[in-house]
Parts: C-alpha cells; structure tokens; sequence
C-alpha cells in the first residue's frame, strides 16, 4: 500500500554521489552539456523558474528580487559568459531505494545520477535518470499549464513535476520520492526585520502539503513577501519541523511536527514525501506541484516606469490569494495538465525535422521569463487590468519596444487574445498620441521624452501590421470595429510622412525616420518604406472591411505605386538598397549595402496572407543575394576583413550566422554618418552583427519563396550556436538575456505549413513548402489548435484537418493541389458533406455552409 509523508526536518543524510568519471565519454559530454539548460516551467508573466539539463530546478526569478544583473552596455554578456546552474536556497527532489537490506540515497540531479538525459520539448521537458547500480529507474515531466490561445490558464505560477519510478529488477522493491523546500517568504528582504518565516503540513485525502509564508504584517512592505507550496497529490499524513544546517541531499525526518517556525533570515526547510513498494516491471508516479505567490511587483526596484506603478501586482494575484490556492486551481482541474500534454504532443506529431520544430517554439518561453510581465490593478483601472508589459530582453530595454517586439510572431499567433489586448491596452492606449503616432516605449515615450524619439517609424509601421494579424487572429470582427478609427489614424500618419516632400505619396517614405537601429535616419529606405508598404496593403484590406471604401482605395493605389517606385529606383540588379538623403551626412544608413532586412515588409506581408508588396523575382534574388553576401561559416574570418568593428558578440568565432548589413559593393565609408559619441560608435557596429531575431523573419522569407534549403541553412545555423554544450538552448541572447525579437523564431513555421487564416471570415488555408508530399503539422486558429496533415502520391491528394482543443469556424479552406482534373469529395467524421470548390492556378478553393468544428472533428478532403 502506498504511503504518505510530509516533513520539515531537522536532521539530514549528507550523500556523496560517485558518478562514473572517465570511464565514458558520452556520459562526460552529457554531464558538460546539462549545466547550461535552463527551460523555462512557470506560467507566463508569472516570474521565471528554469529546468535544468538534470532536472534540477534553478534561476529562481519569482520573488520581485532581481536574481542576475542585467548585463554590460551591449547586453552580449551572457552570450560570452552564458549562465550557469546554480542553488541560491535548498529546493529539490531526492530518491531512497531499500531492496533486500540495501539501501540506496540518490538526488534527482547531476549529483545523484551517473546517467541523465534531457529532451526538452517545451513546454514539457523530460528527463531521463539511470544508474547501473540502481534496481529502478526514473523519469521526469516538468511543465507548467500551457494551452495556445488560453493565456489565463497559461500563466499561472506553478511547476508541475511527474516523477515516474520503475523497477527494473527481477526483485520487488521499496521507494520514497521526497520534494523538499526552503522558505524564501521575505527571505531576501529579512535583514533589519524581526518576525518569522512559518512552515505548515495541510493533509487531506487528496494531496498533502507544505506551505512556506512569513508575517501577513509584511505584505505590503517587501518586495518577496508571499507564500509557496508543495503539494503532492495523493493521500496520507504529514509532519513538520525546522532545519538550520547548510546542503542539498535528501532530507529525512527526525522528529516531526506539523508546524514550524524561525526567525527571519534563517533557513527553514520543508519536505513533502511518498512511498511505494514496486513489484518486478512496476511504476509509480508521484505528482507534485510547486506553486508560488509573491505579488509585489511594484515594489521591485528594477520595475520600469509603469504608469499607476503603486497600484500594479502580478495578475495571477487577481485570481488566487496564495500559493495553496493555485494547487487547488490544479487539483479541481486537470484537464488543464492533459490539454497541455495534448498540445505538446501535437506539436511534436508532425513531419518537420524534430529541431526544427524544437526552435521554432523555443522562444515562445520567453513569455515564462521575467522579460514579460502581466499586471493586475487595485483599481481596475481599464488600460492597466490585466497589461501585457515585456522588456527587451530580461530587465532590460523599457516600454514594449514597438521596433524590437514587432518582429514577434509567437505571442500573436500562440495567445491571441493577449495580443489584442496589448495592442488595445498600450499600442492604441496609453502609446497612442492625438496625431496617430504609436509611441514606441510605452508609458515611458511620451513624445519629448527619450531624447524626444517618441516616433519609431519601423515599429509603428510593424504595430498596424500586428494589429491587422490580431484581427486575422479573432473570431469576429469586434477588434477591428471598436478601434477602426484608430488603426486608420495611424497609417494616416505615415501616409502624411510619404506626402510631406512633393505633396503626393509616392510609396516611399523620406524625412526623419528613427528606427531599432537606434539612431534617425534619412532618405529613400527599403526596408521601412517595405513595412509602410505592407501597412497600407493591410489598411486597404481593414478599410474594405469596415466599408471604408474611400480609404481601401486610398492605401491601394499608394501601395501600387510603393511595389512600382521601390523596384524601380531601390533594386540594383541583385538586392533592394536606401537612397541617401545627402541633406543630412549626419545620418547612419546602409547605402549600396546589402541589409538583411530590406525585405521586412515582405515578410509582414507573407505572414499575414497579403501576397507581394514588391515583384516577385526580385524579391527572390535579393533572398539569394542576402546568402551569398551575407551568411558566414565562420564569424571570425568576417570580422577580421570588416570594414565597420563590432563592439557586441552574439556569436562566437567560429559559428555561422547572418550578417545584419555587408557591403559588397562598396560604401561603409558613408555608413556610419558623422560619429559623436561612444554611443553612436557602438550602434553602427550593429552592421557586422550577427543580430537575435532577424535570422528568424529571414529564414521565413526564404521559405515562403521556395528557398527552403537557404532557410534551414539559416535557422539551423542559430539552433548550433545555442546548442546545450555551448549555452542554453532556451535563451537567445542580445540586450539582455530572452531577448523578444527572438520570438520571431516561430515565423518559419508559419511558412513552412503555408498556413494562412481569417478568423472572422471563417478562412484557413495551407500550402506545405518543405516535404507536401508527406506532411504534418500543427496549426492554431483563433480559438482551438489541431494538425494539418497531406499525402499526395498517384494523382490523388488526401488532406485532414483535425481539431485537438478548442473550436473553429470554417466557411472556407484553402489548398494547393497538382492535379490536372479534380474531383473533391468531403468527410466531416467520415460523413460526406456539402461544398463547392474551384481551382485557378493551382490554388483549390472549397466552400462551405458555416460550420463549426470541435475537438475530435476531423475534416478530410479527397482530391482525385
């Protein structure tokens, strides 16, 4: 039978681990490779609390302390010196073995096992615990609930760890799992203070748990006042006392008590444990949830200029009222744990190359790192309840920077609902001036303020792009309705911009143009007249559909002559380039340069479904131009022969990468402008940068063009330089640690699958460019996720698309088909339905009456 305990200890087992040494080399690599891991398993906007390669839990970012300092003027810090495992308090789990009089005490970490493997497929990662000495093995799932398009149920503050222990012996054997942790409730603030840290064992015939709190009198002095549990579900008793001695082994009970207590600043230790006897074959799993609940955001000193910051806590405080209660959430709720098994397995059922898949989801945890923040207001206040707030990158960059975080496609397409809000709450809230100008940080770029660069033009220009990918993103037209004036507002803007030299828009911006390159640039520019390109071909379709006709047209022509004027004076015969605006010798600029970004709006553009913004073919050969120019095999080579030094490093000497800016034909002379500061000197080193993000929107170009070989080429060269024997597979790296343009990364996925969608119209559609003869691959609608899945051999074509979770409105799918003459047929549950189809230049267009699928609906089309 299956027993329970629970203790808070005053004594413990001091274990020595002896992992082999030198007797295998793979282990030795292995053991190399873990230390850098560090996976993201809390909820989103809920703090930061990584998995280590071990399954070790570490980077304890939940107390509104800040853990790291945030790194030097360039941010490259921690790509040079990335960060590595370690225990600022005790916390983690242990495993006691008795078989036949032996006994057995093993840490669940690097400690403890001579073997572990680690398979992270985030948002779950797994790991694998063997020892040739043991007679059991173990494995372990650790996730927090992460449901796409749930961001509420995704961001809670827990841990969820599956310990599975199996006898692999031919003899029965008895096992205890103990969870233990040190009460951190005002543990870092404690120094001056009198009062205590209190332990208490909570049993039930559900779960027995530890709760770690301090006095309630601090609750709105220190920054770490809170509570955290651990619960292990499952039925038994518990005890509890105090520990003082310093170490990480297992912690066993001497004496038990059910409460404790210390005085502030001293270490107080709790441990949570169960038991079973294995018979030859047998597993057991014992679940345990480590939740936490520290609201005091604002009283973090490395907390920005949050407007109304005294009234801003975490928004997870909105819903529980401490750790325990977020346990309970789970408990009343587990199917919360199944659907984010669901989703991960989903995810991972596919045709796409497993790294691949790997590190086009990678960055969506950078939303479950404490570069992102959601915010719960005392007073409700309308523009602050429930705010998105990101960095850009961990601690670093103020605002939502609307130039950095406009390159994102993992937050819109993964959790729509909290992206419109962003864009409600901030982007046309508190960012919005009375002109239409979107201003680029937030509450902190009030227009004058920030050496008075409030008008990012780049960022302003990608925000109505991700507002028009909002509403693709929404079930109905609510969004777009209720802030239509607005949006048309804001391209007015650039559209005003476009006219201010001759009184005509002609396509291309000119005039002041202050971009993420961090300093104003003038003149004729490929890249930001492209992404002002993309915007008036969104505006013309959001103008169409709120009836606007006057203005569809408007933004129609305009982007006619932007795809005529830019090909026209901007296309050298191998790559779009800018115009210099010889008025100013001041300004920066890539001139002749071959920039990686010059097709940024085409990429907004594809994303989005709204086709070309510039012609076809040269769109085409710039993509090849960038490769040839602009992608390294060794940084090192390059940068001995650069014309313009770096002072940053996101890639070591000798990896690949893409080059931001290379200048093949000449002209870094001119590039710099005229240099009047440290500061000035280091930005236009961003030219020979290896640059976070970027890559990502241009592998997802490339493969949208059919240059599928370039854009894994590129996307694998990122995947190497963050491979786990160099740094943390988890953390792009560039101002600060998680930078956010990295969640660009899941924009080569969008273009892999073709995925195409209009919520509101009840659209989707999918034109697989890597493998479609054999292809798979999830897929997430506005409000349910599922998998596209086609086989094409002998003439026939047979499509599904399956819904896992939520629902979905269809009126209309979307295909590429090869066939010469088609014959459709259409099994909704293997029952033949009603629809109509076309096809014109190999696109199959099917219609049907408004349907809407549930979970478990699988919908298949035949094409014969």
């Amino acid at each position: 039978m299956n027993k329970l305990k629970a203790i808070i200890l005053v004594g413990l087992f001091v274990l020595k681990a002896t992992a082999q040494t030198n007797t295998n080399e793979l282990v030795d690599n292995s053991k190399k490779e873990l230390k850098y891991i560090g996976m993201p398993v809390g909820g989103i906007c809920a703090g930061q609390v990584y998995l280590g390669g071990d399954g070790q839990l570490w980077y304890w970012d939940i107390f509104n302390v800040a853990m790291i300092s945030p790194g030097n003027e360039g941010g490259h810090r921690y790509y040079e010196n990335p960060l590595t495992q370690e225990q600022k308090f005790e916390n983690g789990f242990g495993l006691t073995v008795q078989q036949g009089g032996r006994v057995y005490k093993k840490n669940l970490n690097s400690k403890g096992f001579s073997d572990i493997q680690f398979e992270g497929e985030y948002p779950v990662g797994k790991v694998v615990y063997n020892d040739a000495r043991l007679p059991v093995s173990a494995t372990l799932n650790a996730f927090t609930p992460f449901i796409p398009t749930d961001a509420d149920n995704s961001g809670l503050p827990v841990t969820v760890l599956e310990y599975t222990v199996t006898n692999t012996d031919i003899e029965d054997v008895e096992v205890e799992l103990a969870g233990w942790l040190q009460n951190m409730s005002s543990y870092w603030s404690a120094e001056g203070k009198k009062g205590k840290h209190t332990n208490k064992i909570i049993s039930t015939d559900k779960f027995t748990r530890l709760v770690c709190e301090s006095d309630e009198k601090f609750k709105d002095e220190l920054p770490d006042w809170g509570t955290m549990s651990l619960t292990l579900v499952d039925e038994g008793k518990a005890t509890a006392n105090a520990v003082k001695e310093n170490g990480s082994s297992i912690y066993t009970v001497n004496k038990e008590e059910k409460e404790a207590s210390i005085s502030l600043g001293n270490k107080l230790v709790g441990s949570v444990s169960g038991n079973a006897i294995l018979k030859p074959g047998e597993s057991k799993t014992f679940t345990f949830h480590l939740s936490w609940y520290f609201p005091n955001i604002h009283l973090w000193n490395g907390a920005h200029h949050w407007k109304n910051k005294e009234n801003l806590r975490h928004y997870y405080t909105s819903k529980f009222n401490s750790a325990g209660d977020v346990s309970d959430y789970l408990l009343k709720n587990n199917w919360l744990l199944e659907t984010t098994k669901n989703w991960n397995s989903t995810w991972y059922d596919s045709s796409l190359p497993k790294w691949f898949l790997d590190r086009t989801f990678v960055n969506v945890s950078t939303l479950a790192t404490t570069a992102s923040v959601r915010f719960n207001d005392l007073k409700d206040t309308p523009e602050s309840e429930g705010r998105f707030y990101t960095y850009e990158g961990v601690y670093l960059g103020e605002g939502t920077c609307t130039h950095v975080f406009h390159y994102e496609q993992a937050m819109g397409r993964v959790f729509p609902n909290l992206s419109r809000q962003l864009r409600e709450q901030t982007d046309l809230g508190l960012s919005f001036d009375k002109s239409g100008i979107i201003k680029y940080r937030g509450e902190f770029s009030g227009l004058g303020r920030h050496d008075g660069r409030g008008f990012a033009i780049d960022g302003h220009a990608g925000t109505v792009m991700r507002i028009y990918r909002e509403h693709l993103m929404s079930s109905d037209k609510t969004f777009l309705k209720k802030n239509w004036k607005k949006i048309k507002k804001s391209i007015q803007v650039m559209i005003a911009q476009d006219k201010e030299k001759t009184g005509r828009a002609d396509g291309i911006l000119e005039g002041k143009q202050y971009n993420t390159l961090d300093r104003t640039w003038y003149g004729k520019i490929t890249w930001i007249s492209g992404l002002y390109a993309a915007s008036l071909k969104a505006g013309a379709e959001m103008a169409k559909e709120m009836g606007d006709k006057r203005f569809a047209n408007t933004c129609k022509k305009i982007a006619q002559k932007s795809f005529k004027n830019i090909s026209k004076e901007l296309y050298n015969g191998e790559y779009f380039i800018q115009k210099t605006d010889p008025k100013h010798p001041e300004a920066p600029n890539t001139n002749i340069g071959c920039h990686t970004d010059q097709l940024l709006g085409q990429y907004w553009a594809t994303q989005t479904g709204l086709g070309d913004i510039l012609p076809k073919e040269k769109v085409k050969k710039s993509l090849q131009s960038i490769m040839k120019y602009n992608f390294v095999e060794n940084y090192g080579d390059y940068l001995d022969k650069a014309e313009i030094p770096v002072k940053r490093y996101y890639a070591d000497k000798n990896e690949q990468g893409i080059i931001m800016c290379t200048f093949p034909k000449g002209g870094t002379d001119k590039a710099p402008g005229i240099i009047k500061n440290d500061w000035e000197k280091l930005v236009i080193g961003y030219f020979s940068e290896i640059w976070t993000g970027q890559e990502h929107q241009l592998a997802a170009t490339l493969i949208s063009e059919g240059l599928v070989e370039e854009a894994m080429k590129v996307e694998k060269a990122v995947h190497d330089r963050y491979a786990p024997s160099k740094r943390n597979p988890y953390n792009e790296i560039e101002y600060g640690n998680h930078y956010t343009r990295a969640m660009s990364g899941y924009a080569p996925f969008v273009s892999a699958s073709g995925f195409t969608y209009h919520g509101p119209n009840g659209i989707i559609g999918f034109d697989p460019k890597i493998n479609p003869e054999n292809f798979k691959s999830a897929f997430i609608a506005a409000e349910g996720w599922g998998s596209f899945s086609q086989q094409i051999s002998n003439e026939k074509q047979v499509c599904q698309l399956q819904l896992n979770y939520g629902r979905l409105k269809l009126k209309e799918l979307n295909l590429v088909t090869n066939a010469i003459s088609i014959d459709v047929v259409v099994l909704l549950n293997k029952k033949k339905m009603n629809a109509t189809y076309s096809v014109k230049n190999k696109q199959l267009n099917l219609k049907f009456e408004s349907i809407q699928l549930k979970a478990t609906d699988i919908l298949e089309i035949i094409i014969n």
